[in-house]
């Protein structure tokens, strides 16, 4: 799984797009709520906390919404998506791989 610094430099990757809503201090924060996400689990996080604003309209409202009047994205969001968004590899599983890994793995690096 991605150490802290890279769930770090996903997270901001994933939200280039839009406009890197958080802080630096909230990257961090993240960074350190998302220990042991893989990267599809960064993914899929990051798509469902920026839905959040869409979330608050109603039906009629976005249809006749401009896009540029949705609220950024916020930590907030990403609050609420980790409730629903949960790590896909439980932490069982990652001591057996590295167990296994330490036994029968490549060496060489």
């Amino acid at each position: 799984m991605p150490e802290n610094i890279t769930r770090r430099q996903m997270l901001v990757h994933l939200l280039a797009k839009h406009g890197n809503p958080l802080t630096n201090l909230e990257m961090e924060g993240l960074a350190r709520l998302t220990d042991g996400y893989s990267g599809s689990d960064l993914t899929a996080l990051a798509r469902d906390a920026a839905l959040g604003p869409i979330r608050e309209l109603s039906p009629s409202e976005v249809k006749c919404l401009d896009a540029s009047k949705v609220r950024r994205i916020q930590m907030i969001d990403f609050l609420e998506s980790l409730k629903k968004i949960r790590r896909s590899v439980p932490p069982e599983s990652l001591e057996k791989y590295d167990k296994w890994n330490q036994h029968y793995g490549d060496i060489t690096t």
